[in-house]
């Protein structure tokens, strides 16, 4: 075997030595009081120190006045044959700047087994301690933002245990992340079908298996850890690494319950407007027809597909257009209009008498649109006099 290598075994110390030389690490060696006896081309490159300048000083000359008590404990821990692995320290340069450094350490014997030196590798971990900081700082902006945003949000492991809730997630659940982290999802996010009370999957099971983005279908329930029951919209996606495999997925979701309300209010006051006999109808601030209600379409002869978009003087008298645009400008001081008798148009006749209640209308500002829309609701309906009531 040894024949095979470039040399005799007493080559062995000049091929350690070239590697010695060739290391970008510091590579020192010092006796047991602490004075160096070897330094590397790369020990020359990460404290400044020339070999001649260094050989015979004290390995301390590197050492800040707050690290000193770290080489009494190394050379405690060297005298009892230890090896000391990777500690992360500071040292000083020779131009007077710090430099953090990951050393490692090991003692040298002599033939007999006696200590009688130390050998020691030093690495300098500047770039490693400024990705750390970075990550840090990125993960700090993360937390703060997660916690900041309106939606409940957690995220799991590739197993599908918690790692994380924000507070609003906390809310919703009814569970703490000191509580929640290390569980199954399933046991903090529990979730049912509204209507058949059958447990729905959850969402972050599936994006796991298939790598998929996953929504929750309609009429879901959330069951909080006190039993608390809210509607829910959700969404589940993986989360992935540079490589694009999956180590775990987030799950942000909110509570619904309000919108729930509002549509049930909503569809409620349409099926009050489709059965009134009352004509119900809303124009914009510039007169053109925005509903026209069933009862609109009996007292009128109009259909709502006739009568959608075009302007309200289509059933407004030319001699009553002037008493239509006071109307208007009363809408738009926010005026309501309370048992106006008038006469409209209707599509078969040549006019009918009505009462006609106006009041404005705010249109709830919707997301992505532009500024909030007022709008002027009339109503009239009855015979022989028709009264226009508004909603």
């Amino acid at each position: 075997m040894t024949s095979s290598l470039p040399g005799a075994r007493g080559d062995s110390a000049a091929w350690l030595a070239a590697i010695v030389e060739a290391s970008n690490d510091a590579i020192v060696s010092k006796t047991v009081e602490g004075v160096i006896r070897s330094w590397n081309p790369g020990a020359e490159r990460l404290f400044g120190y020339r070999a001649e300048e260094a050989t015979g000083q004290p390995i301390t000359m590197l050492f800040p006045p707050d690290r000193l008590h770290e080489e009494t404990e190394f050379m405690r821990r060297i005298r009892r044959g230890e090896r000391i692995d990777r500690y992360e320290t500071i040292r000083i340069r020779k131009d007077g700047t710090p430099v953090p450094v990951s050393v490692t350490l090991a003692p040298i014997a002599d033939p007999a087994g006696a200590i009688v030196g130390v050998a020691k590798i030093a690495r300098d971990i500047t770039k490693q301690r400024e990705a750390e900081r970075q990550l840090c700082a990125d993960e700090l902006l993360l937390r703060i933002t997660l916690n900041s945003i309106g939606d409940a949000v957690a995220t799991t492991d590739g197993e599908g245990r918690v790692t994380f809730l924000n507070p609003e997630a906390e809310r919703l659940t009814g569970w703490t992340t000191t509580d929640a982290v290390g569980r199954a999802l399933d046991h903090i996010f529990v979730i049912v079908n509204e209507q058949t009370e059958m447990a729905v999957e959850n969402p972050v099971t599936r994006a796991l298996r298939d790598g998929v983005v996953v929504g929750l279908a309609n009429h879901t329930v959330l069951i909080a850890r006190d039993g608390t029951r809210r509607p829910i919209d959700d969404s589940a996606a993986p989360i992935r690494d540079d490589a694009g495999k999956s180590f775990g997925a987030v799950l942000v979701f909110r509570d619904i319950t309000e919108r729930r309300r509002r549509e049930r209010d909503l569809q409620l006051l349409a099926a009050i407007v489709a059965s009134s006999d009352d004509a119900i109808v809303s124009k914009t601030l510039d007169g053109t027809i925005t509903a026209w209600s069933p009862g609109a379409e009996r007292t009128f002869g109009w259909t709502r597909a006739e009568i959608m978009g075009r302007n309200i003087r289509l059933v407004v008298p030319p001699e009553r257009w002037a008493e239509e645009d006071a109307l208007l400008d009363r809408i738009r001081r926010g005026e309501r209009v309370e048992s106006l008798e008038t006469v409209r148009v209707g599509k078969m006749d040549g006019g009918s008498t009505s009462s006609s209640a106006c009041r404005p209308c705010a249109m709830r500002r919707a997301r992505s649109s532009g500024p909030p829309r007022s709008r002027a609701m009339s109503a009239s309906g009855g015979a022989p006099k028709k009264r226009a009531r508004s909603c």
